[in-house]
């Protein structure tokens, strides 16, 4: 097992991005993924429904002195679990497609987003499995999408080098200079991803019952739908009169056939 040992934390600004590996298969990533958290002081490590074992003897080996970041990883069954309490979620992917994003972000424009946004609360970066990466319903949850550009011929990267692409960016970014302040924009009560995420699903639910949605092609209202609402700014409040509003749609729908 790695020795374990305390970091004294110099940016507390990284501690507020909390990296999310969503299925991850490979232990070694894991333990990969744990060591560069502790190199860019990031924040909490979320495994959601991880298909290898996190604190396997690979996972420990590859974790370096980061170990104590396995130790500390919440493993949660759900993504919407990962995603409490966190203002702006972020998907990491190589798919092309429809996303709700006009143009999707690089890593370094990824950053400044982060830049712009993590006085406002946690940052979640999301990355999936190493087969399949993210899927349609990771997508959905997310705010915006980075892509990380690499030649045609072989643009898949590893899930650990993925990560520390982002991570060295948002850490050179949110150490270069001051941080702006806490948007006056930004609700107090600002609805967090997870209920973002709910309300998502809930709209996607009620649309499909009413049959505005084309059943072999959601993502093509599904997706901008998701740009709107994360562009709204909702506090959650608002947010919980649409979720409502989305049950009633539904129960109307169904009732009525």
């Amino acid at each position: 097992m790695a020795e374990l040992h305390t970091t004294i934390t110099e940016h507390p600004a990284m501690s507020r991005l909390r990296i999310v590996l969503v299925r991850p298969q490979v232990a070694g990533n894991i333990g990969a993924v744990a060591r560069l958290m502790e190199n860019f002081e990031a924040g909490a490590l979320y495994l959601v429904d991880p298909q290898a074992d996190a604190f396997s003897p690979e996972a420990l080996r590859r974790s370096a002195h980061g170990a104590r970041r396995l130790q500390e990883a919440r493993v949660v069954r759900e993504l919407n679990e990962a995603l409490e309490g966190a203002g702006l979620c972020i998907g990491a992917t190589r798919r092309v497609g429809p996303t709700h994003q006009a143009e999707d972000l690089n890593p370094r424009e990824m950053a400044e987003v982060v830049r712009q946004r993590i006085g406002e609360g946690d940052v979640a970066l999301l990355f999936g499995s190493e087969d399949n990466g993210l899927a349609r319903e990771d997508l959905l949850a997310c705010d915006t999408i980075v892509r990380i550009p690499a030649g045609t011929h072989y643009p898949t990267l590893n899930l650990s080098h993925a990560v520390a692409i982002c991570l060295y960016e948002v850490f050179v970014t949110l150490t270069g200079g001051p941080l702006p302040e806490k948007s006056i924009n930004r609700p107090a009560e600002a609805a967090d991803a997870a209920m973002m995420n709910r309300l998502t699903e809930k709209l996607q639910h009620a649309l499909s019952t009413i049959g505005y949605l084309r059943p072999e092609k959601p993502d093509h209202l599904m997706f901008p739908i998701r740009h709107i609402l994360s562009r709204a700014n909702l506090s959650r409040a608002e947010a919980q009169i649409l979720i409502g509003l989305a049950q009633q749609i539904d129960e109307f729908a169904r009732y009525e056939k």
